[in-house]
């Protein structure tokens, strides 16, 4: 049963968009890619293969009779090979200027995707909808697309913003814990930056699992602060400041991946 919980709209100097939180939103999405098919858009699915495994049922009812291409699980599929097998499913699907990519999974589907769909036919329409915490509130907001090279992660890219969000709270259900403890860091980075009253109620009150009533807030909360910082410097350009700041522990991060491999 659909249940939406709230929309709220991030505007960039060039396009604005909804990002819509709730729960049962399957059906949602179902009718709206029904709709452009009926205008003659072609719509294809890009997930990744632990999603396509643990979602079946709700795929085959979502995106059932749409082509869908399924990466490897994990950081590894943000490479120039998945890049380019990406780009020839999409052309595969015979997508055309008029297309829709959706991407289904979490950061690295939603990175990939977005960068295919970017770079297709030098840029077609995409839509997130994200399965996990950290990209709820995160990755899938704000159109930063990209892939990683040897040189370091995220260095081959393109900004180009989806043209809906749908965080559907359900997809969290298969959600691994330490995953969805990657997103509550993030949420409490949000709180240490930008929402000091997020960051106090966090601290006395916890959250603990996907399927907390508290969860459909807090994702809202969580992405009208990035959804700020994005509408305000979309593409990273602020000498001081501005979405910068929301690259608090990625440097370290990064850098430690890279050198660990």
């Amino acid at each position: 049963m659909t249940q939406q919980l709230s929309q709220l709209t991030v505007e960039t100097k060039d396009v604005s968009y909804p990002i819509i939180i709730g729960r049962g939103l399957g059906t949602l999405v179902r009718e709206g890619i029904e709709e452009l098919q009926a205008t003659g858009s072609k719509v294809a699915v890009i997930t990744d293969r632990s999603i396509q495994a643990s979602q079946s049922a709700f795929i085959e009812a979502t995106f059932g009779g749409l082509p869908i291409h399924a990466v490897e699980s994990g950081e590894t599929s943000k490479s120039l090979a998945e890049f380019g097998r990406t780009i020839d499913f999409l052309a595969d699907a015979k997508l055309d200027r008029g297309g829709l990519v959706v991407a289904f999974g979490g950061g690295v589907v939603g990175d990939l995707a977005g960068f295919a769909a970017a770079s297709y036919l030098r840029g077609i329409r995409f839509v997130q909808m994200p399965t996990t915490l950290l990209s709820m509130v995160d990755s899938s907001v704000g159109g930063k697309t990209g892939i990683n090279i040897a040189a370091g992660k995220n260095l081959l890219g393109a900004f180009h913003q989806p043209i809906a969000v749908y965080s559907d709270l359900d997809r969290m259900e298969t959600l691994p814990p330490r995953e969805f403890s990657a997103g509550m860091a993030e949420v409490i980075k949000h709180g240490l930056l930008a929402d000091a009253e997020l960051f106090a109620k966090l601290e006395s009150e916890a959250m603990l699992a996907w399927n907390d009533p508290r969860m459909g807030g807090i994702v809202d909360r969580n992405c009208r602060i990035k959804a700020s910082v994005v509408n305000a410097d979309e593409k990273e350009l602020s000498k001081s400041g501005g979405r910068a700041l929301l690259n608090l522990g990625h440097t370290f991060g990064h850098a430690i991946e890279n050198v660990a491999g």
